[in-house]
């Protein structure tokens, strides 16, 4: 049963319950039920967090002992670890296939998953690191999150999504430090933001799209919420690069910037209608021209009356943006409301 009330619904049709008892026992259950639900998040949360201790903890154990342990001891001790969540997905997904046919969320199996995951990594290292069959670091972070991609999928839970988006930014970002490449007019240095701000705004239009879609397996807010802010913060980062006039950027000016911030904005406000890719954008924008007119007022002199200037820029420009989408979100929500009553 889902919650208390469908259980006393259900006590009832058996016969446990009369029928002048029934109003009172569900009122009861009513009150019960939101204190049962925060034992249930208390119960997962312990649980999660018990998992992620229990991994570090393995693997901390296996860094530790490297020395003292043989090549059969390791392999033994990481395969079993391996196997043993394994058994424990295969158990608490049996226990949990009536309430949860489908196995997704936050689901104590999924935890098992989770532990799986750690223990996928943890071999990847120890094969690697035994035979010599990757010298360099993003080798691992790539094939760990190739491995990650069924689990993740398997479980349509945010958190197993979050560790492949991590997982993939750094991969992409060692890559790029062990093979510095350019392209147009990006230099090597800024090249790893754009890369990282295009390939991050990719996973915000999957998992955007998914949503729309209602693919649950892939409807994952927090990680959907995590990269457009990781590609917004390195496009900003590029922004700022370019505002400074660094002769190593090798970029002529701030078009790129401004493009791609326009493109942002345009899509959030009249596309997807989106408050938060719209705000991030917005941000972006004040703090790429706080630096851009800060190299221009400070190379004139006079730096007490440019300090001044920027400070008047940022209140007066940071009051107006919030104004402007608090607005915002009222027409979204209007026009969220008039799509829901159509629906229907």
């Amino acid at each position: 049963m889902s919650n208390l009330s469908d259980q006393v619904w259900a006590w009832y049709q058996q016969g446990d319950i009369k029928a002048e008892q029934l109003p009172k026992a569900l009122a009861q259950a009513e009150q019960a039920e939101p204190e049962v639900a925060w034992r249930e998040v208390i119960d997962l949360l312990l649980l999660w967090f018990g998992v992620l201790f229990v991994s570090a903890g393995v693997i901390i154990f296996f860094a530790f002992n490297w020395q003292d342990l043989s090549k059969l001891g390791k392999f033994a001790l990481v395969q079993g670890a391996l196997l043993l969540c394994a058994l424990a997905y295969g158990w608490l997904r049996w226990q949990e296939r009536e309430n949860n046919p489908r196995g997704l969320g936050a689901t104590k199996a999924n935890a098992a998953l989770l532990g799986l995951s750690f223990m996928i990594g943890a071999l990847l290292a120890l094969v690697g690191q035994t035979y010599q069959t990757g010298a360099d670091p993003w080798q691992l972070f790539a094939m760990w999150s190739l491995c990650l991609l069924p689990l993740a999928w398997l479980a349509g839970f945010d958190l197993l999504w979050l560790k492949l988006v991590a997982l993939v930014n750094v991969s992409l970002v060692l890559y790029l430090n062990t093979w510095p490449q350019s392209w147009w007019l990006f230099g090597n240095y800024v090249f790893v933001l754009v890369a990282v701000s295009f390939v991050n705004g990719a996973l915000y239009l999957g998992f955007y799209f998914a949503q729309q879609r209602q693919i649950q397996r892939l409807t994952a807010p927090i990680c959907q919420s995590l990269s457009i802010l990781l590609a917004l913060v390195a496009l900003t980062w590029y922004g700022c690069w370019q505002a400074l006039d660094i002769p190593s950027s090798q970029s002529p000016s701030l078009s790129f910037y401004l493009i791609y911030a326009a493109l942002v904005f345009g899509l959030s406000r009249f596309v997807f209608k989106q408050l938060l890719p719209l705000a991030l954008v917005c941000f972006s924008a004040i703090g790429v021209s706080t630096v851009w007119l800060g190299v221009r007022l400070f190379d004139h002199g006079d730096e007490l009356g440019g300090f001044f200037f920027l400070t008047f820029y940022i209140v007066a420009a940071t009051a107006g943006i919030s104004v402007w989408l608090t607005s915002v979100r009222g027409r979204f929500n209007a026009d969220l409301g008039e799509q829901e009553a159509n629906d229907e």
